[in-house]
């Protein structure tokens, strides 16, 4: 939703958009202590959407800095027409460790998901 509300408004007035949503659904499912910031926590379940948000507010998706409209438009479209694997990792890429002892490792971190 948000890549399309993109192509219509202003990249900051999406990004306020995002944060609100994010904010919304974060007291909705997450469990926390009112007037107690470090108690906040979410269901294992939801424990990544705030990282996938967070790389999609960095995006060239969502960001149109250093990208004419015509490059905003075409990772806009790619991102549109793939399926949900393909999307993820379009807007966070998964991270190998490399080394000279083994074969090249992924973060379990990221491939969780």
């Amino acid at each position: 939703m948000a890549v399309t509300k993109a192509e219509t408004d202003d990249g900051p007035d999406v990004l306020r958009w995002l944060d609100r949503n994010l904010i919304r659904l974060c007291q909705k499912v997450g469990e926390y202590i009112k007037d107690d910031p470090t108690s906040f926590r979410l269901s294992e379940s939801f424990s990544l959407f705030p990282q996938f948000i967070f790389h999609l507010r960095r995006s060239q998706f969502l960001q149109t800095f250093n990208n004419s409209p015509d490059e905003s438009a075409y990772y806009r479209n790619k991102l549109m027409k793939e399926d949900v694997t393909n999307a993820l990792v379009m807007i966070q890429p998964i991270l190998y460790s490399y080394s000279f002892n083994g074969p090249p490792e992924a973060s379990d971190h990221l491939i969780a998901c």
